[in-house]
């Protein structure tokens, strides 16, 4: 077994399946934009390589499991021109897109939270298997306050339908295991302590599929996909949402731990 490792991220090859660990158990994996532009370069390398036949992605434990609780808010609280907004959309899009590009076959192991750019991370993936501390969704409405872009709402509508997808932002609250495994975007629950061999076991099933069919498919849902938003403008919404008063409010009351005093401007 291949092992490296960075501060962020550990990368094991075991056969032909390489795992992702995202590696900082202290803040419940959440993402970094030095962890974003790691994982980016990760999947680019993996898109040429050959002897890689599926992907595990799952988050490292420590006090208690996480797979990602959303990003860091440093890169949040430091944007404050257009162009710097439209970068940190730009920035998750390139890790997304590299994630939905790879030929082989992708899946999410996850215990605890997955939220915001975790869940999305999820959604980009093949298969989901989830344990029984699972817990899904973008509480952006009770949080930040800012909004998804038209490609995501998309990936999310196509995932779960447009009412659940809905649902999950006007409720803010995480969807918990038994509601994810009920909406059918989740392939299996197991025990905590079983999550670790049911990804092995799953992904080392898909390589033993036939290659093409599984890029096949993967690639044609992905252009149908993206021709239903190919026309749809999403800046302004993103802009009015990332410039506002209420997101720089949201984003002030989520690191002081208090509620925020939402204004609608």
């Amino acid at each position: 077994m291949k092992v490296s490792e960075s501060a962020e991220i550990v990368r094991q090859r075991r056969g032909s399946v390489e795992w992702v660990i995202f590696n900082r158990p202290d803040a419940l994996n959440a993402m970094s934009p030095a962890m974003e532009e790691t994982l980016t370069g990760i999947f680019l390398e993996l898109a040429v390589d050959d002897s890689v036949k599926a992907l595990v992605l799952t988050g490292a434990t420590g006090k208690r499991p996480s797979f990602m609780a959303g990003a860091d808010f440093g890169a949040l609280e430091d944007a404050k021109t257009e162009a710097e907004f439209l970068e940190l959309e730009g920035h998750s899009e390139t890790l997304i897109a590299a994630l939905e590009a790879l030929k082989f076959p992708t899946v999410a192991a996850i215990a605890g939270p997955c939220v915001g750019g975790g869940a999305l991370i999820a959604a980009a993936c093949d298969v989901r298997l989830i344990s029984p501390s699972a817990r899904f969704g973008f509480p952006i409405a009770r949080t930040v306050g800012n909004c998804l872009s038209a490609l995501n709402y998309q990936r999310l509508i196509d995932l779960f339908g447009p009412a659940m997808t809905k649902e999950m932002v006007f409720s803010a609250r995480l969807v918990e295991a038994p509601g994810l495994i009920a909406s059918g975007a989740f392939r299996e629950m197991v025990e905590e302590d079983q999550l670790e061999a049911a990804a092995e076991r799953v992904s080392e099933q898909l390589t033993q599929l036939a290659p093409l069919t599984l890029w096949a498919t993967k690639t044609v849902l992905r252009r149908l996909r993206d021709a239903q938003v190919a026309n749809v403008r999403d800046e302004d919404v993103l802009l009015r949402c990332y410039q506002s008063w209420d997101f720089r409010e949201g984003v002030s009351a989520f690191q002081q731990k208090r509620s925020p005093a939402w204004q609608g401007c």
